[in-house]
């Protein structure tokens, strides 16, 4: 059987050939070849190194124990030789130990070889001749660092100085030597080590990223599909609804074709009449109102009740979709864009007017100037706080919450639910159809109540301008605005906010703009990006965006608060 690890020669099973004896270059030539022709016999085709625990398969060939084991089998088959392709059954492997003992000398023996290069090195370093004399050099003269045979050593020049023997002189630098070498050992072990570790952590964090790979994309594609039936629910709702109005528009055409038709029939027959001589008319002076009665046809109704109300409910699940959306994305962009980070309040810059928490994350107003804080920092004037952590950089998110009685972004929706609710309950009353009678609705302007109503609106001005000396300010300022006396409080002098009060919100740009969002927000979502210039303001519970300033940054930004508004309490939140 074949016992090799290459198809075309064998390892010929002897042992290597004798080193012949003479000297060290005789002895390397006559060795190096034959040694080059059994190291290859003896190295594995897979891993190009020596047999390791050799083993030959069914084949003949000879492999690393450790090799045969990484040889794949192909799809629904027995491995295959990596040389002649021929398929083995891994239990037929059996250890070669010829080969291995083989190796063993074979390695064995290049050590010989290079302890004897070696030897041979060290003897001609050995042998190295004083230039002078051609005398060994056995000596080391420490006054002028020389290497010295004997005959300089007594020599007039070096008699004085003192001497040593060569290897004694060097001992103490190859001492030296060998403990820095294993200092660097002992880093290089450190080194590896570190290596290791680094790269398993790597390897554990590259593993990491590809299970969060995998989980986005099942989350997205569970989210994808969740939509897509979602979408399809609500586009089989619109469409029954769509062929429920498609039937009711023609029952309503054909209904009104019809009455136009009778009404027709109607204005022809008194137009005839009305022509008639007057001896003919007056031959049947019937009541022509009861004999040709009027039907209120546009009192009936085009759209069914039910479809009506349908149709209504149907419209509020679009608007809960769009809030919903609106939402979830608003607040998936704002997690990974922006870091939400906690936020307090500086003591040291509030207005003696503030009342801050002893956690200091809210502030509320107070008439009277407290003298708690005495800072130089502090504003003087206007009620106004500053945040005690400040941003040069990046994109982070904070939140500020409006806290007083009656504010909330749902007031006012109550009355018109109730009105609405009243104008479904009235056209439930009303029966579709037609309408017999007539009724006039005559409208006359009363000038009176005109005059009334025009003094109301001035009262109503009056009191908003009121309200608007009551309101507060929320944004973000440079840590380094103006605390002293008046401020303007604008994005010239460092200031980016919303003001609200109890009748509108504004953006305190110059001229101030009033703003107008669905809802009143309660929370108020405040989103900085230092480098992209840009501080926006959202409904922090409805995600609707409020307003967003532009500006091109310098300096460290800081959260701002200002209240002038009895009763009312600003909280940050994280």
């Amino acid at each position: 059987m074949e016992l090799s690890s290459r198809p075309d020669r064998g390892t010929g099973g002897g042992a290597p050939p004798p080193v012949s004896g003479g000297s060290a270059d005789s002895g390397t030539m006559a060795t190096s070849a034959p040694l080059r022709s059994l190291e290859e016999e003896v190295t594995c085709s897979i891993c190009l190194d020596y047999l390791r625990d050799p083993v030959t398969i069914d084949c003949g060939h000879v492999f690393c124990r450790s090799c045969t084991t990484d040889v794949r089998p192909l799809s629904g088959g027995r491995p295959v030789c990596p040389l002649c392709k021929k398929p083995f059954k891994k239990e037929n492997i059996r250890p070669v130990w010829q080969l291995a003992s083989l190796v063993e000398n074979i390695e064995r023996l290049k050590v010989d070889k290079a302890r004897q290069l070696g030897d041979v090195a060290r003897e001609q370093q050995d042998a190295q001749l004083c230039e002078r004399h051609q005398e060994k050099l056995h000596y080391y003269c420490e006054d002028d660092g020389k290497l010295l045979c004997v005959m300089c050593r007594e020599s007039r020049e070096h008699r004085p100085h003192t001497a040593v023997l060569v290897e004694k002189a060097a001992q103490p630098h190859r001492e030296k030597m060998l403990n820095h070498l294993g200092t660097l050992r002992r880093d290089r072990d450190k080194i590896q080590g570190f290596q290791a570790k680094g790269e398993a952590d790597i390897l554990a964090a590259l593993t990491k990223l590809q299970e969060q790979r995998q989980d986005i994309v099942a989350e997205f594609k569970q989210g994808h599909q969740f939509l897509k039936k979602r979408e399809q629910h609500l586009l089989d709702q619109l469409a029954t609804l769509e062929h429920l109005l498609t039937e009711g528009r023609e029952k309503f055409k054909t209904r009104g074709v019809g009455e136009l038709a009778r009404l027709a029939l109607l204005i022809s027959e008194l137009e005839g009449k009305a022509q008639q001589p007057a001896t003919e008319l007056m031959q049947d002076t019937r009541d022509y109102v009861n004999r040709y009665p009027r039907k209120k046809f546009w009192l009936g109704k085009p759209i069914p009740h039910m479809v009506k109300r349908k149709t209504g409910e149907f419209s509020d699940k679009v608007l809960s979709l769009q809030r919903g959306l609106r939402e979830f994305q608003g607040k998936l962009l704002r997690d990974l864009e922006y870091k939400t980070v906690s936020v307090t309040l500086d003591p040291q810059s509030a207005s003696g007017y503030l009342q801050l928490s002893e956690d200091w994350t809210s502030v509320a107003y107070s008439s009277l100037y407290q003298s708690t804080y005495l800072c130089p920092q502090q504003f003087d004037c206007e009620p106004a706080v500053l945040g005690s952590k400040g941003f040069t950089w990046g994109k982070v998110y904070w939140e500020v919450e409006v806290e007083r009685e009656g504010w909330s972004e749902g007031e006012g929706d109550g009355d018109e639910e109730e009105e609405g609710e009243e104008e479904e309950e009235e056209e439930e009353e009303e029966e579709p159809g037609y309408r017999d009678g007539y009724e006039d609705w005559e409208t006359d302007e009363d000038e009176d109540s005109l005059g009334e109503e025009e003094q109301e609106g001035e009262e109503e001005e009056e009191e908003e301008e009121e309200e608007a000396l009551e309101s507060c300010m929320v944004g973000v300022a440079r840590d380094s605005v103006k605390r002293k006396g008046e401020v303007s409080l604008r994005p010239e002098d460092g200031v980016w906010a919303l003001r609200l009060s109890s009748s509108s919100i504004w953006a305190n740009s110059s001229p101030e703009m009033e703003l107008f969002p669905t809802l009143r927000p309660r929370r108020v979502g405040i989103a900085l990006d230092y480098e992209g210039g840009t501080v926006t303001f959202t409904n922090a519970e409805s995600q609707e965006l409020i307003h967003t300033f532009t500006a091109a940054f310098t300096g460290r930004l800081v959260p701002f608060l200002w209240l002038r508004w009895p009763g009312t309490r600003l909280l940050l939140r994280p």
